[in-house]
C-alpha cells in the first residue's frame, strides 16, 4: 500500500531544463514512457507558461498539488494558486504528467489508484458522484507516492485497449511443486528471454518490462522490435525497428495464456519458452476451443430477435445472402424496438433470416452500454458444432470478463476472443 500524500517530504526543487522530474530523470519519461518531453520543458522556459497551468488546474488537483508539495492551511482557492506558483521547478513532474495523461483511459487510471493509493486520497479525487473521479488529480496523487505506479499505469493500460487471443496448453502435464507466482521471477523471465533471442537469431533484443500480478493473474509486459520502419529527424532518415508491446497474462498456474500483441508467430514462441522452462518439458499453448452447439445459438438468436434476450439487445443484423430476392442483407438500428419490428417483417414474408447460422456476418449486441461484434465460427467436428467468439478490444479487461461470465453462466455460451495466434517451434 503506497504512504499516503500528506506522509511524504515535499518533492525537492529542480529547474525544468534538468530534465529531473520527481527524482527520475529523462529516461524514465522517454524510454519508460515513451513520452517526448522536450516540447514539454521547452514551453516551461516561458514564465507564463506555469501561471497559466496552474491557473487551469481544478479544486481537486490543487488540493493534490498542495499536499504533495508540503503547501499546508491554504484554505481557499486563490491563495493555493499563488502558493504553488511560488514553487517553481518543483511542479515540473506534475506539468509533464498532464502530457502523460493523454488517451489515458479513465477506467485504468481509477481502478490502479482505488488499489494503490489510501482511500483518503482516492476520496480527495472523488467527484459529485460515486462513479465520477478527477483523473488527473489521481495521477498526481500516484505520481507523487512513487514514480513507477505512472510505469504500471503505462504497462495496466494496454491491458484494456488491445484484443487477447484464448490460449490453452495442448499437452496434459504434471503440475510442478513450485507455484508458477513464485517461479515467474524477473530474474527467471530475463533467462528466458535471452535464451529465446539468441535461438531466433533475428539480432532483436526481447526486453522484460513488467511483471504484474493482477487479479489473480500474472501479467508479462515485453517489449521487442518487430518490422524495419524508418523516421525522418533533422532531414535525415533513421532506421530502426517499429516497437511491439507482448503481453502474456498467464492463469491457472501457466496451463492457460492470453496474449496481446501484433505479431502472430513470436509472441507465442515466447509464451512456449517461460511455460516450458515452467513445466521443465517442451509444451506449447493452442488456441481454446470452446464448443457451442446449433441449437443453443439458435435458441439466442431468435430471443434476440423477439427482444427478449436478457441482458443483451440486437443493434444489428446481417446475413451473408437473404432470401431478399437473392440481394445482401443488414439490418441496423440503434433502438432495439426498431430492429425487433423490421426483422419480424422480413421475416413473415421471406422467412428466417438466421436460419443458416454460418451465413450470419454481422451481428452486433449491445451488452452494458456497450456495442459488442458477435462472430458464429464453424467448427469441424460436427455439423452442429460453432465456436461463438467477439470482439473484445473496444471492452476493457473488466466488461470483457464480466461480458464473457454473463454469456456462459446466463445463456449457456462460452464466448471467446476473435484473437487468434500460430507459431513454430524457434
Amino acid at each position: 500500500m503506497a504512504k499516503a500524500l500528506s506522509g511524504r517530504e515535499p518533492i525537492s526543487s529542480s529547474p525544468p531544463e534538468a530534465g529531473i522530474t520527481n527524482g527520475v530523470g529523462r529516461d524514465f519519461w522517454e524510454n519508460e514512457l515513451e513520452l517526448n518531453i522536450d516540447g514539454a520543458l521547452r514551453r516551461l522556459e516561458d514564465p507564463d507558461e506555469l501561471r497559466v497551468w496552474i491557473g487551469s488546474r481544478t479544486g481537486r488537483q490543487l488540493d493534490v498539488l498542495c499536499r504533495a508539495l508540503g503547501l499546508t492551511g491554504v484554505a481557499r482557492i486563490k491563495d493555493k494558486r499563488a502558493a504553488l506558483a511560488r514553487c517553481d521547478g518543483r511542479l515540473t513532474p506534475f506539468y509533464v504528467s498532464d502530457h502523460f495523461a493523454r488517451r489515458k483511459g479513465r477506467f485504468a487510471v481509477t481502478d490502479l489508484a482505488g488499489n494503490l493509493l489510501p482511500a483518503e486520497v482516492v476520496e480527495l479525487c472523488r467527484g459529485k458522484d460515486e462513479e465520477s473521479y478527477d483523473t488527473k488529480a489521481l495521477l498526481y496523487a500516484l505520481l507523487h507516492a512513487n514514480p513507477e505506479h505512472l510505469k504500471t499505469l503505462f504497462h495496466l493500460e494496454k491491458i484494456h485497449k488491445s484484443g487477447f487471443a484464448r490460449m490453452a496448453l495442448k499437452q496434459k502435464v504434471r503440475q510442478p511443486d513450485t507455484p508458477f507466482e513464485k517461479f515467474l521471477t524477473r530474474k527467471q523471465a530475463e533467462q528466458v528471454l535471452k535464451d529465446f533471442d539468441r535461438q531466433k537469431r533475428d539480432q532483436r533484443e526481447s526486453q522484460l518490462k513488467n511483471i504484474i500480478r493482477h487479479h489473480h493473474h500474472h501479467l508479462v509486459f515485453i517489449r521487442r522490435p518487430e518490422r524495419e520502419q524508418y523516421i525522418m529527424r533533422e532531414g535525415r532518415i533513421h532506421h530502426g525497428h517499429r516497437v511491439e508491446w507482448i503481453i502474456l497474462d498467464f492463469a491457472d498456474n501457466a496451463r492457460r495464456v492470453n496474449i496481446s500483441s501484433d505479431s502472430n508467430e513470436v509472441p507465442l514462441q515466447i509464451a512456449n519458452a517461460l511455460a516450458s522452462a515452467y513445466f521443465g518439458k517442451d509444451v506449447e499453448y493452442d488456441n481454446e476451443c470452446q464448443i457451442t452447439y446449433e441449437k443453443q445459438i439458435h435458441n439466442l438468436l431468435d430471443a434476440l430477435k423477439a427482444g427478449t434476450c436478457e441482458g443483451l439487445k440486437l443493434v444489428d443484423l446481417g446475413p451473408e445472402c437473404s432470401a431478399v430476392h437473392g440481394v445482401d442483407l443488414r439490418l441496423s438500428h440503434d433502438d432495439p424496438d426498431v430492429m425487433q419490428r423490421a426483422i419480424a417483417a422480413l421475416e413473415r414474408d421471406y422467412g428466417s433470416l438466421t436460419a443458416h447460422i454460418d451465413r450470419i456476418v454481422n451481428l452486433k449486441v449491445v451488452y452494458l452500454g456497450k456495442r459488442i461484434d458477435v462472430k458464429f465460427e464453424k467448427l469441424d467436428g460436427g455439423p452442429d458444432e460453432y465456436m461463438v467468439r467477439y470482439m473484445d478490444h473496444r471492452l476493457n479487461a473488466s466488461v470483457r470478463k464480466r461480458f464473457e461470465d454473463f454469456m456462459r453462466d446466463t445463456h449457456g455460451i462460452p464466448i471467446l476472443s476473435t484473437e487468434k495466434r500460430f507459431a513454430r517451434r524457434p
